[in-house]
């Protein structure tokens, strides 16, 4: 089962994990049909099959734009099918492509070839933080914490900057025990009490009740009145510690 913690994360500005497509205006949305020029007569152009079919880069442009749309619209699996289409079409569009693939086999369990196009990528662009880090979270999602940590250690390195980064390595690095790290790894993206709050956050997905409380409580001694913090310690209050025991 996957793991989908991040938009839970106070940090939201700065989560998401991976790297959004481009926003485009576009009114193929939820158009399935293949994409063509309209038939009729005129001249058609030696670059154009005989059929009215818009030319390969044409076509693969606009399989492109129908793509980034079915993502937007939370439709993978199609997004995927029209991704992998562009890139048959236009080569030159490759890596483009890619990118967003790598994202979308991840999301619809398809890891082998997630891997795949991550590796490819990688070759060309070892020192992407935006690659590393959409790399790492991968890995997290698949409860590998050590693989997830030492992608998005790179990713920080690359880019210092990288808010999504720095959330994904503190979440690893909880998942690891090592809340110290977490925490200051948060705070490279966060408030102080809102890498205390990622932190029992993380803490209570993991069954520790009692540790997820104290960084809870820790947060609003930094920040009386963080919301999130004050109502996952109602919740937390009324479910008893034999329910919420931290699994092995």
């Amino acid at each position: 089962m996957r793991i989908t913690l991040m938009t839970l994360l106070i940090a939201a500005a700065a989560t998401g994990c991976r790297h959004t497509p481009p926003k485009k205006a576009s009114a193929l949305l939820g158009n399935t049909e293949p994409l063509t020029l309209p038939t009729g007569g005129g001249h058609t152009p030696a670059s154009e099959s005989a059929s009215g079919d818009l030319p390969a880069k044409h076509s693969a442009a606009l399989c492109l734009v129908m793509a980034e749309d079915l993502e937007k619209a939370d439709k993978d699996a199609e997004a995927v099918a029209y991704y992998e289409r562009a890139r048959e079409l236009d080569p030159a569009i490759t890596e483009r492509a890619g990118r967003r693939l790598a994202v979308l086999y991840d999301k619809i369990d398809q890891q082998a070839k997630a891997m795949t196009e991550y590796q490819e990528l990688l070759k060309k662009h070892p020192k992407d933080a935006g690659l590393l880090n959409d790399l790492g979270y991968s890995y997290y999602n698949r409860g590998q914490w050590a693989e997830a940590e030492s992608h998005l250690l790179r990713a920080v390195a690359a880019d210092k900057t990288s808010k999504r980064a720095w959330v994904n390595l503190g979440m690893a690095q909880a998942q690891l025990g090592r809340g110290v790290e977490a925490v200051a790894s948060f705070e490279k993206a966060v408030s102080p009490a809102e890498a205390q709050a990622n932190l029992a956050f993380v803490l209570a997905t993991r069954g520790d009740r009692d540790g997820a409380l104290a960084a809870y409580r820790r947060a609003l001694a930094l920040e009386p009145t963080l919301p999130v913090a004050q109502s996952a310690i109602a919740r937390l209050e009324q479910v008893g510690p034999a329910v919420t025991n931290p699994q092995p």
